[in-house]
């Protein structure tokens, strides 16, 4: 392993905890430059160039435009220049590689005005290995560990991961705490409730949550509170990287912290988006109550609305709807 394999490596460590930029000193800045640059001119040079050594999957190193450089949301493919032939075994490049290394690793305090959001990609060769890197990853990636606001226990998705509906809330409660997974207790039968009235199952859509640990609060027993704009703004990431696995053709956002994190809405009320053509990254987005509204209300009209909503659902993914279905909460004649 020569000196920019370990730099590499080391970048690829970065990237995967969540680290977004990295400050670097002039001497490294340029070490980058030169790599970049000669990986720009080979890759124009004809196809009897000399053949080139890929870099990993899960790192780049891009050129920088300042003193930062930044971290990629996915991996580029780039040759890099001949190293020298020592290696780290016989101590040739250890010496430029720790100094490569602590100038990666200086701190600076980020603008206070330029919050940043740090990418999430495990790594996985495919949708299965990311799958179960998210996993692996998420109880220990920093940006959501160094909050310090959210308790320990992940709660993961659940359901087809290739699911046409994909139904997300905003927090796990108690309830899906300690079983491990979304939408328990009695907003979790309502769910099934509605599932079962569009003919369909849990086994059948994507349940997840924006949010996925619960978040703490002090002498907390089985009480939940909202999430903050910094732990939403901290998750979404997470949520980004299910929903480009997934792929669903319409995303249910259940209440409104979800959709204000979706569709930046600020502080808009939950009426202002529904019954819109809302999208998030191309996908259409429904917005309508959480299930456990269904809890706290016997309007009709409300429960009407609601409903209304998941037969816009059934529509956006061709799933039949009966007259029955059509008529549920509707003034009997």
């Amino acid at each position: 392993m020569d000196v920019r394999d370990m730099v590499v490596e080391y970048l690829g460590g970065l990237q995967q905890r969540g680290v977004l930029r990295q400050p670097v000193d002039e001497a490294a800045r340029a070490i980058l430059h030169d790599w970049c640059v000669y990986a720009r001119d080979r890759k124009r040079q004809p196809a009897a160039a000399p053949a080139a050594v890929p870099m990993p999957a899960t790192a780049a190193v891009p050129m920088p435009a300042t003193a930062a450089v930044p971290m990629p949301a996915t991996a580029a493919a780039q040759p890099y220049p001949p190293a020298p032939q020592q290696t780290v075994a016989d101590g040739g490049g250890m010496d430029d590689f720790k100094a490569l290394k602590e100038s990666l690793g200086k701190k600076t305090a980020p603008k206070e005005d330029e919050p940043e959001v740090a990418y999430f990609r495990p790594g996985g060769r495919n949708a299965d290995e990311a799958w179960e890197a998210m996993r692996l990853a998420l109880p220990k990636w920093d940006p959501l560990r160094n909050l310090g606001t959210l308790r320990e226990t992940p709660v993961f998705g659940e359901g087809n991961r290739r699911a046409d509906i994909m139904m997300v809330g905003d927090v796990p409660g108690y309830q899906e705490e300690k079983a491990g997974r979304p939408m328990q207790g009695p907003a979790g039968e309502k769910l099934d409730g509605m599932l079962k009235a569009m003919g369909i199952s849990r086994g059948d859509v994507y349940l997840t949550t924006l949010v996925k640990f619960r978040p703490a609060q002090p002498r907390q027993t089985v009480s939940t509170r909202a999430a903050t704009q910094r732990e939403v703004r901290a998750c979404l990431p997470v949520l980004d990287f299910e929903i480009g696995l997934v792929q669903p053709k319409v995303i249910v956002a259940f209440g409104v912290v979800v959709a204000r994190a979706l569709l930046r809405g600020g502080d808009l009320p939950l009426s202002d988006y529904q019954g819109r053509p809302n999208r998030y990254n191309g996908v259409p987005v429904v917005v309508t109550h959480h299930p456990s509204y269904l809890l706290r209300t016997s309007d009709l009209a409300e429960r009407r609305r609601l409903w209304e909503e998941m037969l816009r659902v059934m529509e956006m993914v061709g799933l039949p709807i009966s007259d029955k279905q059509r008529g549920f909460f509707l003034p009997k004649r």
